[in-house]
């Protein structure tokens, strides 16, 4: 399987971005030393969230490199709330519960899901996230 680009690994996580009302993009950058080819700052909703680095080593794993990017990116969503607009808890929990939804796998290399931390019935693919009423 061929090695998957920084902007093919966030796809998927772009995609459950947007089903969820925000606005998410990439922008070339890179912290002094590194290389600018593995690194992103992640952008959602015009708060600049800060950087993303695209771990060289999971290129050619999409479930591993995916599930890494998806936990940096909820991280840096989650504590930077207050800086985008409409900012809420994400991904949308489908439970209809105010808590985001959890990030999961069934084991390394697997394809990642969100699931209700308190519902496990309700569980979506990253990249399958089917959005909430309310997103614009």
């Amino acid at each position: 399987m061929a090695a998957m680009e920084p902007e093919d690994r966030f796809a998927p996580i772009g995609h459950d971005l947007r089903v969820c009302g925000l606005r998410p993009r990439l922008v070339f950058t890179a912290p002094p030393g590194e290389d600018p080819q593995q690194w992103r700052d992640l952008v959602v909703s015009g708060a600049r969230l800060g950087p993303l680095e695209f771990e060289p080593e999971l290129a050619a794993e999409p479930g591993a490199a995916v599930k890494s990017l998806a936990f940096h990116t909820q991280a840096s969503v989650l504590e930077n709330l207050q800086l985008i607009e409409g900012g809420r808890a994400w991904p949308a929990c489908q439970g209809k519960h105010r808590h985001p939804m959890a990030l999961a796998s069934d084991g390394e290399g697997a394809w990642p899901y969100w699931k209700c931390p308190t519902d496990p019935s309700y569980r979506c693919p990253v990249g399958g996230h089917p959005g909430t009423a309310d997103a614009v």
